[in-house]
Formats: C-alpha cells, sequence, structure tokens
C-alpha cells in the first residue's frame, strides 16, 4: 500500500493523496408494455418504499491516490455494467 508523508503539505502532489469517490445513481424501475415499449411513469418512493429502497443510490469508493482511485470506480462501472 502507497504512503504518502503528509509532514509537508505544500510539497504534496494532489495526484499522490488519498482520494475518494462518490457515484450518485437515480433509479427508473417502469412497466414494459405488451409491445415492449416502457411506460411512462416511473414508480414512485411510496411503492419502491415497500421493498425497503428508494429512487436514489451511493456507491462510495477511497483509495490510496488519483489513480488508484479512479482505477477502482472504472472496474466497479465495469462490474456493474456487466
Amino acid at each position: 500500500m502507497l504512503e504518502t508523508d503528509f509532514t509537508n503539505k505544500k510539497n504534496i502532489e494532489r495526484r499522490l493523496c488519498p482520494h475518494h469517490a462518490v457515484i450518485t445513481m437515480k433509479i427508473d424501475i417502469r412497466k414494459i408494455d405488451t409491445d415492449g415499449n416502457f411506460d411512462s411513469q416511473v414508480i414512485g418512493n411510496s411503492i419502491l418504499e415497500r421493498y425497503g429502497m428508494t429512487n436514489k443510490a451511493q456507491i462510495c469508493f477511497s483509495a490510496t491516490s488519483e489513480a488508484e482511485c479512479i482505477k477502482l470506480v472504472k472496474e466497479k462501472m465495469e462490474r456493474l455494467n456487466g
């Protein structure tokens, strides 16, 4: 694991510092009509709450450097997209 000396903050390159990423998503769930088209109405939070969720989500990642954080986000997004 990369360790950075933070005793002299002015000389630290930003990219070498630990980084934190937040991915914010909006979730739209729609009925599929018999013709294969999506319904114009999105399921609201009142229905989603029955399932213990809302229409928003956040995923957070932290890493030891800018490059590692970006690499981690990229890997997780590629997995999410299957």
